[in-house]
């Protein structure tokens, strides 16, 4: 028996199954004349038992649609065998966005930039859909395919138009198409609870899939999750319609248990804070049931614009050794930055002395400037924020070490146990790369802050000091210049003679860097090891039924998995307390740091008590240290 099928340009293998569907399977070709690997669509009788109109509609689509956010159709064509038309697709490599979230390493969602990706295509996609007058009924993280370009970059691009109309507006449709847990509750009442409800729908049912889709992108698992899953149905439609506006997931753990509702993203996603804030209000306004509150496509168009076009600053607090990002709009300026570092770390805009590349972010930019305008940063090189009024740093608590499953003494191929391990390695080397990320920050602080504090060397010992000219100074006022002078020699030359780096230097003798120990990337070898066990036990739960010499073979990857745990969560325990080392080192360091500070600042009284008496001083000593904005008091009117 020939597992080959063809067309006249086209050949593809039945064993090599790409994805099936109700109506026909996918599988992987070649184009006969260049060996080009394609992904060809056939159809099963279930789908030729529809009517005419509506097999065609498919392929009238696709040929309508031209876009880089939606799978290319490169031919329709006969199969040899006369099993009717089959269609030709580019082949998207990445697979589906559904088998991404299935892998282990996004148990708890996508990486922000990987979900701003999503979005950024999801979203250009819907736009040339509706630009032209279609409704595609059927969006869900399986019809979203990740497309790998020649420079390696990716895009992610709309498939599967089978249930695609043109749908204007400001018409409605009657039929019922879409994956379960992504309908829109009145099309879930009528489709899955098979109640005679005489509703039409609009176009809008889209902004519904499009707002789970994006919430399990987000976070790893849907927002509406009744006890017992798919069968719960009732519970699933009470969830959907019952939940008030704003509400954005609602889940029921125990049987006939009450339901949690919550209006924020849970706190194992992985999107920033700043992020969350944003990405909030969008999924809210498309997970919308009163019919009075429920967007349109032009506010959910709008939105993502304002969200795509924001610009991320990174920012590393020093004070509670924490990492947080600011996303700026890009006509918002410097005021806007401090309100929302103010809202993610209580640090008020009076007390934030931002450093950036070793002197004050505004040496770069003014208070005016645009956010669109700001430079560039990082992780490895982020803003450094310190409070001039607090020199306490306080690291965050740790969170209990992740219970990992235990695999049970009899070979299983159906449950996850792989996967769930894998899950929770996944999340205890995430953590020892956060803690190793953030004790080289704390070493970045240090430098940064003693190198913009030595600006203080060029204003040299006479510079500190108040130099006026007036006729006529008071004896008094001179021998408190001299001693002033004395002081501020005395503070410069800690400078420049590199005191307060060396204090720092001597405080981390001991206290090695977790990255310097390369204990990142050992945890990321460990964990590609794992990765390799996980695939293997997921072919054989594919298989179920294992052979004595697979068996084996299976017992030892369980094996791999439980050593390589062990590892990992050793790496941890070793990150863990360098960490906390680097932390208290720092933690003493900005005592010290401040209260040389606060020295530069009671020298600055006496010039200013000068200038009160109508001397012109020089710039101050304290206002050559990060965080200050100097400008000369003007002498009396006479």
């Amino acid at each position: 028996m020939s597992f080959l099928r063809g067309s006249e340009n086209y050949v593809w293998c039945t064993t090599s199954v790409l994805g099936k569907g109700a109506t026909g399977a996918v599988f992987q070709g070649v184009n006969k004349n260049n060996g080009e690997p394609v992904a060809v669509k056939t159809f099963n009788q279930v789908s030729h038992l529809r009517p005419h109109d509506v097999q065609m509609r498919e392929f009238e689509v696709l040929r309508k649609v031209k876009h880089e956010n939606i799978v290319k159709l490169l031919a329709i064509e006969e199969e040899q065998e006369g099993h009717g038309k089959v269609i030709v697709m580019e082949l998207c490599t990445g697979g589906s966005l559904f088998n991404i979230l299935d892998d282990p390493e996004n148990t708890y969602g996508l990486q922000e930039d990987e979900f701003l990706l999503v979005l950024e295509h999801l979203t250009a996609g819907m736009k040339h859909l509706r630009d032209n007058n279609l409704v595609h009924r059927d969006l869900k993280p399986g019809n979203i395919m990740k497309f790998i370009n020649e420079d390696g970059t990716t895009t992610y691009k709309l498939t599967d138009f089978g249930a695609a109309r043109e749908l204007r507006e400001e018409e409605q449709f009657l039929s019922l198409y879409g994956t379960e847990e992504y309908l829109h509750p009145d099309m879930y009442e009528r489709a899955v609870l098979r109640k005679p409800v005489g509703k039409s729908f609009g176009a809008t049912v889209d902004l519904w899939s499009i707002g789970v889709t994006l919430y399990h992108v987000a976070t790893g698992q849907l927002p509406f999750r009744p006890y017992g899953g798919r069968r719960n149905k009732d519970t699933m439609f009470f969830i959907t319609t019952k939940k008030a506006s704003g509400v954005i997931s609602g889940t029921q753990t125990t049987e006939n248990g009450p339901i949690d509702w919550s209006r924020e993203l849970p706190s194992h996603c992985q999107l920033s804070a700043g992020l969350k804030k944003l990405v909030t209000p969008l999924l809210a306004g498309l997970l919308e049931v009163n019919p009075h509150r429920i967007w349109s496509f032009e506010m959910f168009f709008s939105e993502v614009q304002t969200i795509t076009s924001t610009k991320a600053v990174y920012i590393f607090h020093v004070n509670t050794a924490s990492s947080i990002k600011v996303f700026l709009k890009p006509e918002e300026k410097y005021e806007h930055l401090q309100t929302y570092i103010c809202e993610q770390t209580s640090v008020v805009a009076e007390s934030q002395i931002l450093l950036y590349k070793d002197d004050l972010i505004l040496s770069e930019i003014d208070e005016n400037t645009p956010g669109k305008s700001y430079p560039a940063t990082c992780a490895e090189c982020p803003l450094l924020l310190f409070n001039k009024n607090d020199n306490k740093v306080s690291m965050e608590p740790e969170p209990e070490m992740p219970k990992f499953p235990e695999f049970p003494a009899a070979v299983s191929c159906v449950t996850r146990w792989g996967a769930l391990v894998a899950a929770r390695l996944r999340d205890v080397a995430r953590r020892a790369d956060a803690l190793a990320a953030h004790a080289a920050r704390l070493h970045d602080a240090a430098r940064a802050l003693d190198l913009a504090a030595a600006a203080a060397r060029r204003a040299g010992a006479g510079g500190a000091a108040a130099r006026w000219a007036g006729p006529g100074a008071a004896a008094a006022l001179a021998r408190e210049a001299d001693a002033l002078r004395v002081g501020a020699a005395a503070l410069a030359a800690r400078h420049a003679g590199g005191a307060l780096r060396a204090e720092w230097d001597d405080a981390v003798l001991h206290a090695a860097c977790p990255a310097a120990l390369r204990l990142p990337r050992r945890s990321r070898s460990l964990l590609e090891r794992l990765r390799d066990s996980w695939q293997h036990l997921v072919r054989d739960r594919a298989t179920r039924a294992l052979t004595y010499n697979d068996e084996q073979f299976h017992v030892l990857e369980r094996i791999t998995v439980a050593e390589s745990g062990r590892r990992v969560r050793a790496l941890l325990a070793r990150a863990a307390p360098l960490a906390r080392a680097r932390h208290a080192a720092i933690a003493d360091w900005t005592r010290a740091a401040h209260t040389v500070r606060l020295q530069a600042t009671l020298l600055d009284k006496v010039p200013r008590s000068v200038a009160s008496a109508g001397f012109a001083p020089a710039k101050p000593f304290a206002s050559t240290l990060p965080g200050s904005r100097y400008s000369p008091p003007r002498p009396p009117n006479r």
